[in-house]
């Protein structure tokens, strides 16, 4: 029982905190909420230590008990900043049965964080609860990046949103399997009810809009993302 209690409070407390998020600008700061699990396996903590105390461990660099759930935190966060500071690429090939086209689907960032800017990411207001570790992920766009934000708000791009799974065992590769995921649903679905005739592949560029949701559901990580999306160019069959 003690256990529930905690959860639902943990659930309670990060849902309050995101909604908060959303009266937040992301033009010059970028502030995201992200979590791991802490109970990566049985007996890993230490019961006797407080919630509070646990949370202000995560500030000494996640040394201890904590090395793990901090690690994985910091391995998500640059990829998903890079999505709402840079963007990602993507190149999609719809599944054609009639012409025995397979789908295919890539991305990658349009630029990767330095390291000089990894380090400019700042982990805020860590908490726990009995099941997962949070913390607000925070990134000052410097002047370069504020400018190319502010372009891709002064111009009219659609916006497009999508939902991806992935296994939790994949742990960090199964977020980044699922924000793939996403992006190729929202692709998908804005070739299918915007493009008239089916292309053969459409690439272009997406900026992440809002920060992302990460949850689970039924087993599984579930990650729901939102962008503007540029079109580069989109690839015509010339016969059928």
């Amino acid at each position: 029982m003690k256990r529930r209690r905690f959860f639902f409070l943990g659930a309670f407390l990060f849902s309050l905190a995101f909604l908060f998020a959303q009266d937040v600008s992301q033009e010059r700061l970028v502030r995201i909420p992200l979590w791991a699990q802490r109970d990566v396996y049985p007996g890993y903590f230490d019961e006797t230590v407080s919630d509070g105390e646990k949370a202000n461990n995560v500030a000494r660099a996640g040394e201890g008990e904590y090395a793990v759930p901090v690690r994985k935190i910091r391995e998500i966060a640059p990829f998903m900043l890079e999505g709402m500071v840079y963007g990602w690429n993507f190149s999609y090939t719809p599944y054609d049965k009639a012409r025995g086209v397979e789908e295919i689907f890539e991305f990658e960032p349009v630029q990767s964080f330095s390291d000089g800017q990894i380090k400019r990411i700042h982990y805020a207001n860590p908490w726990t609860d009995d099941v997962n570790l949070y913390a607000w992920i925070e990134f000052q766009r410097d002047e370069n990046q504020l400018a190319l934000y502010k372009s891709w708000l002064s111009i009219v791009n659609p916006r497009i949103k999508g939902v991806g799974y992935a296994k939790l065992s994949e742990g960090f590769d199964g977020i980044k399997q699922a924000a793939g995921v996403a992006l190729r649903e929202a692709v998908r679905n804005y070739e299918r009810t915007k493009i008239k005739t089916k292309p053969k592949e459409i690439s272009g560029t997406v900026l992440m809009s809002k920060e992302p949701q990460i949850g689970i559901n039924a087993g599984r990580y579930m990650v729901t993302l939102e962008f503007f999306m540029e079109i580069d160019r989109i690839v015509e069959y010339k016969t059928f």
